[in-house]
C-alpha cells in the first residue's frame, strides 16, 4: 500500500514539474554548463545558452580559444541560423536534411551535437524542470529541433504543449516556402 501511495506521489510530483503549456517557449533564461576535456581533463569545453523571448543564443567554448556562436530566432521566416565565430553568416534551409550535404545542414548538425554532449549529458538536475540547467538546456534543444529540424515557427499567442517531449500545436502553419534554386523566399 505504501509502495502505491509512493508511486502515486511520484507520477503526480513528476507531472508538476514537467513544462506545462508554453512555459518553455515563453521563458527566459541563461545557462552555463562546463566539464573538463580531452588532454586528461586538463581543459574546460564550455556551452552557454541564453533564451531570451524568441531568439536562442549559444555560445559553445571549447579549449579556451575556439569559440562558436550561433543564435537561432524561432520565430522568424525563414528557417535559418546565424552563425557568429568570425562575422554574422547568414544560413538558410533550402532542403531537408535527410540525405542533403548542405551548409545549413552541417550547422544544424554541429548545433545538435554541441548540446547533446555538452549540454544534456552534463547539465544538473531533471530535464522536465524548467528552473533546473537540465530543464533549460532540455527546452532549449526542443525548441531549437522543432524550428531548424521540423520548420515550426513559433508565434506568439499559440499554445505549444509539451508534453513527454512532444509538442503539440493549436495553430497552422506559415506556409512560408524557400525555392530551392534561388535560396529566394516567396511572400
Amino acid at each position: 500500500m505504501s509502495f502505491l501511495k509512493f508511486s502515486i506521489l511520484f507520477i503526480f510530483s513528476s507531472y508538476a514539474l514537467s513544462f506545462q503549456g508554453n512555459a518553455c517557449f515563453e521563458s527566459n533564461y541563461k545557462v552555463s554548463v562546463s566539464h573538463k576535456s580531452f588532454p586528461f581533463g586538463l581543459l574546460t569545453k564550455k556551452l552557454e545558452i541564453e533564451k531570451k523571448d524568441c531568439r536562442i543564443n549559444i555560445r559553445f567554448d571549447r579549449y579556451k580559444y575556439l569559440k562558436t556562436i550561433w543564435e537561432v530566432d524561432i520565430c522568424r521566416d525563414p528557417v535559418h541560423i546565424k552563425e557568429k565565430t568570425r562575422t554574422t553568416e547568414v544560413i538558410r534551409k533550402v532542403n531537408e536534411c535527410t540525405n542533403v550535404k548542405s551548409a545549413f545542414c552541417n550547422e544544424f548538425l554541429s548545433i545538435k551535437k554541441v548540446i547533446e554532449n555538452n549540454g544534456l549529458i552534463f547539465a544538473s538536475g531533471d530535464k522536465s524542470n524548467l528552473n533546473s540547467d537540465h530543464g533549460k538546456v532540455y527546452c532549449s534543444y526542443l525548441l531549437i529541433n522543432r524550428y531548424l529540424d521540423k520548420n515550426l515557427v513559433f508565434n506568439t499567442g499559440t499554445n505549444y504543449d509539451f508534453i513527454s517531449g512532444t509538442l503539440n500545436v493549436t495553430s497552422e502553419n506559415s506556409g512560408f516556402v524557400v525555392d530551392e534554386q534561388s535560396g529566394k523566399a516567396d511572400f
